[in-house]
């Protein structure tokens, strides 16, 4: 038969209680007054810090332990899921680091790679500017030149239209109109002539 903590503490109120009362009818109390009545006494109190004590434990075992231990059980538990909480956030943080450096890394490289590509431009940019400005030059320097020879030609055209203008009137003065028109004529194409291989 299996006795509970409720059973066992009843019983040891029965004993406590009748236990005087059996020692008295077996002749163990005649008294404090008689021969043997001093060791009976302290046999009869002896039994009784026994029997106090039996029930202190057994109210200590039986109200305070389980308190104790599921107390010390709930603190263990709470003990347990912080260490697991803190093992669990040390491994995010230790992620969190690694992901931050692989980050970081992969940062810098798109930051060379950038910088790269932008002095490659840079340079092309540079080197297609400075082909287009001279390419720009030289235009300019041949459509000046090319105008310059325009005006150059025309310069000397005037100026042999000028010349046969005046060697006709020099020559009308000095002949002073004794020529025909067809000499006119003969005479200032002779002169463009010569003003055309002067000019050469």
């Amino acid at each position: 038969m299996r006795f509970n903590a409720k059973t066992l503490l009843t019983l040891f109120m029965v004993c406590a209680t009748f236990a005087p009362m059996l020692l008295a009818a077996e002749g163990h109390g005649e008294g404090p007054q008689s021969e043997d009545g001093v060791l009976t006494y302290m046999g009869n109190l002896m039994f009784w810090e026994y029997v106090t004590f039996g029930l202190i434990l057994l109210i200590v075992g039986w109200k305070v332990l389980p308190v104790m231990l599921k107390q010390l059980g709930e603190r263990q538990d709470r003990i347990q899921d912080a260490l697991d909480k803190a093992d669990k956030v040390r491994s995010e943080a230790e992620v969190l680091l690694r992901k931050h450096e692989e980050m970081m890394r992969n940062a810098h490289a798109d930051a060379k790679k950038i910088t790269d590509e932008a002095t490659a431009a840079a340079r092309e940019a540079a080197g297609r500017i400075s082909a287009e400005a001279e390419q720009a030059a030289k235009e300019t320097r041949e459509r000046a030149q090319k105008e310059v020879e325009q005006l150059t030609r025309k310069a000397q055209a005037e100026l042999r239209e000028q010349a046969v203008e005046l060697a006709l009137l020099a020559s009308s003065r000095v002949l002073q109109k004794s020529l025909q028109d067809e000499d006119h004529r003969k005479l200032a194409q002779e002169a463009i002539s010569a003003a055309g291989t002067m000019n050469n």
